[in-house]
């Protein structure tokens, strides 16, 4: 028996599959539909549809395989969702009439549970009660409202589907993959908090995923440079002198900051440690042409 690998088609979540025998195994795709079983929230098995993603992933969610969506049920299973995209912009609209500062997602039809899944994005919690029976009036069918976070919004919009990022690969959020968090700390680490923080942020409006990729490298360059705050100066002119305001591991400059408030860059390799006390100006204390003047010499 064989372990595969699913996202959930309606949950948006990693599932470890049990149970597929080698021959059904030997013609799988990327992308085939996994029928599988799995416990709810009360501990009732029920079926549910996974996409299968090719590779492995560390998830506690376990379901049982039951078969790979073939022939009629593939091709019913298909229409069903074509319908519920139909059906999608009645609900955007009436949603949006309660609900305006939400951001209506998609729409997809849940083919065990004859329900139509609704997902929609939003900050805020809201009271479904009296919008979820006059849609109900309006569509004659069982409805599910699904609140997705940000990341997942992107995921599952069809429209992001052809979209790529700013590094021309298809957006980290459509990923089949888990998502890894992005703290403020990875910004600070590469030196990027003088940034415009909406150039760091990706299509869900989180930081970028990109902005971990490389900083174990970050931190590995990082140890070759004085620790911000360090009094160095010039191997070549002690008068050069300062702390280290910043530095830039792909030129190996270190960007240093003098008493008078005037900041200059130099080489890695032509700064050492001082042990002179220095007390450097705030902006705040520095007179207009110092401040104007600051950040623009070059060592």
């Amino acid at each position: 028996m064989e372990k595969i690998y699913v996202l959930d088609r309606y949950t948006s979540k990693n599932l470890e599959i049990e149970g597929m025998g080698s021959a059904s195994f030997a013609k799988l795709k990327v992308g085939d539909k996994i029928v599988y079983s799995a416990q709810d929230q009360t501990g009732v098995n029920k079926l549910s549809v996974g996409i299968y993603i090719g590779h492995s992933i560390e998830t506690d969610r376990k379901g049982s395989f039951d078969r790979v969506m073939e022939g009629d049920e593939k091709e019913f299973f298909n229409e069903q969702q074509e319908i519920a995209l139909e059906i999608f912009p009645m609900f955007k609209k009436l949603f949006k009439k309660y609900f305006s500062d939400s951001i209506p997602v998609t729409a997809r039809y849940h083919v065990f549970s004859d329900q139509i899944y609704f997902y929609f994005y939003s900050e805020e919690r809201y009271v479904f009660s009296e919008f979820v029976k006059e849609l109900r009036e309006l569509l004659g069918k069982n409805i599910f409202l699904f609140q997705v976070g940000a990341r997942d919004m992107v995921r599952m919009f069809p429209g992001t589907n052809c979209i790529v990022g700013c590094n021309n690969i298809n957006l980290c959020c459509k990923s089949s993959r888990p998502l890894p968090s992005v703290e403020i700390e990875n910004i600070i680490i590469q030196n990027l908090e003088g940034r415009d923080i909406e150039k760091l942020k990706g299509r869900c409006g989180k930081l970028k995923c990109c902005l971990i990729y490389e900083l174990e490298l970050y931190l590995d360059e990082s140890k070759k440079f004085p620790p911000k705050g360090t009094v160095v100066e010039s191997k070549t002119d002690a008068n050069l002198c300062g702390i280290t305001s910043s530095f830039n591991i792909m030129n190996n400059e270190v960007t240093v900051r003098t008493e008078d408030g005037f900041s200059f860059r130099i080489p890695l390799a032509q700064i050492k440690l001082s042990n002179k006390k220095l007390k450097i100006a705030h902006k705040d204390e520095l007179p207009p042409e110092v401040i104007q003047q600051k950040d623009t010499i070059s060592g």
